[in-house]
């Protein structure tokens, strides 16, 4: 699903999302199967990364807090997770109407294999899709991990223009540009993370850039989270063609 507005809307959790494509087990870790990955259509708020500003996604605020609050539907009281700023900034997180609250749409998610590949420097989409399914990263950094919510990858952002607007040899990091980030439907009403960690860096990770480029910023910084997840196979589709209407 590549351009400025493709036909890749859905209608799940009541809520309109997007599709991202179609992966295979290298991508997710069933074997044998091919998993449509969807994303929400727009933000469920602004969050840190990670609060303590390191860039392991297992051990991570934000990892924490879609795989619990949000993937169950329930309000963080604790504080636990919840932040949009370090740990100064405090977010508001009741995920009882914004969250997965419906049972009936959580048994539609598949708990997968997220690829935690990381990445010196930015680069093309084709170079990026491949280190993200690698093992370079920081000392002490989980090279995978599972989970039911992600977020998603740069590829999946550097992919999601045409490259017969965008050439395939343009790295994320220059496409703040009409013809790049300004066609690319994935990109969303500001800075929003991605899953990738900076592998030069302990705390780095790379973000869409609300001018449409990929860079990377320090963890514990507040950037809007879509959530992001892979539907199990037997899910089907009911009616329509994918247009938001």
């Amino acid at each position: 699903y590549e351009g400025e507005n493709p036909d890749n809307w859905l209608m799940f959790n009541n809520e309109l999302w997007r599709i991202i494509g179609v992966f295979d087990e290298s991508t997710h870790g069933k074997t044998g199967e091919n998993l449509v990955k969807i994303i929400r259509g727009t933000s469920i708020g602004a969050f840190a990364w990670d609060k303590s500003n390191t860039n392991n996604w297992p051990a991570s605020s934000l990892y924490n807090l879609l795989n619990s609050n949000y993937y169950n539907g329930t309000n963080e009281e604790s504080l636990t997770n919840c932040y949009q700023y370090s740990t100064t900034i405090p977010g508001i997180c009741n995920f009882t109407e914004t969250g997965i609250t419906s049972n009936y749409y959580r048994e539609m998610i598949e708990n997968v294999t997220w690829k935690l590949g990381g990445i010196a420097s930015m680069s093309t989409a084709d170079a990026v899709y491949t280190a993200e399914r690698g093992t370079t990263v920081y000392t002490g950094r989980e090279s995978e991990t599972s989970g039911h919510i992600g977020l998603m990858y740069a590829s999946d952002y550097g992919y999601s223009v045409l490259e017969t607007s965008c050439a395939r040899t343009t790295s994320l990091g220059s496409y703040n540009n009409a013809s790049c980030g300004g066609k690319a439907w994935l990109r969303g009403e500001g800075h929003e993370w991605t899953l990738v960690p900076r592998s030069s860096y302990s705390s780095g990770v790379w973000h869409v850039y609300c001018g449409g480029s990929v860079s990377s910023d320090h963890a514990y910084n507040g950037y809007g989270a879509r959530p992001s997840l892979y539907l199990k196979s037997t899910v089907k589709k009911l009616t329509g063609t994918g247009s938001i209407s």
